[in-house]
Order: structure tokens, then sequence, then C-alpha cells
């Protein structure tokens, strides 16, 4: 596996090692590991890594270039239409209106509620 995509792909999201595993449940250690090629990385944390990070299993082994695979293009691109009518109305607030929602959004992910 090409592990400095993990690292690249950690980075660009301007997390921490700590911050990922708390994201993923895979310990921090293990998350390191992966990063300095110390250890392997075993099939259920290569799943979940791909999934936080919507790319290709694919392209974390480095066989593709590919971030995300034609699936995932189209289950993206379902999600994208599915939230369009929400995204309209929210360009459609004033400022205050934004500010609101974002606030309520964050209180919601950190209550854990979904």
């Amino acid at each position: 596996m090409n592990k400095n995509r993990v690292r690249e792909l950690r980075e660009a999201r301007h997390l921490s090692q700590e911050r990922l595993g708390e994201f993923t449940d895979i310990s921090q250690q293990v998350i390191s590991g992966i990063e300095c090629s110390d250890s392997c990385l075993a099939k259920d944390d290569m799943i979940i890594l791909a999934d936080f990070f919507e790319v290709s299993t694919d392209y974390l082994l480095g066989r593709s270039s590919c971030k995300r695979s034609i699936e995932q293009d189209m289950e993206m691109l379902n999600k994208f239409r599915e939230y369009n009518g929400f995204v309209q109305k929210y360009a459609m607030l004033g400022e205050k209106g934004r500010k609101l929602l974002r606030y309520i959004a964050d209180m919601l992910i950190e209550k854990g509620i979904g």
C-alpha cells in the first residue's frame, strides 16, 4: 500500500492522527504505523479509511491514481442531486440565517444526532 496516501489525505483535511483515529476507531498507533510503513493495513481498516476519505481502496493501495471509482462518482452525483434543494435554500438565506444553520448543524453533530 502507498502509505503516503493516507498521510496526504489526512493532512489535506487538517486532521491529526489522533483525530482521524477518533473518527475511524483506528488507534493513533496503527495510523502512525500505516503512515510510516511499519505495519500492514488490515482489510477492515483499509475499507474504513477508504470510506472515510471517500476514495477507492485501489487509490489507497497505489494501484490507481483515480481517487474514486465510477461507482463512487455516481453515488456522489446522486447525493448531490438529493441535497441540491437544501443547498439552494441555504444559498437563499442571509449571512445570519446561514450562520444559525451552521451552528445548529454543529450542535447536532456534536450531540451525535444524525
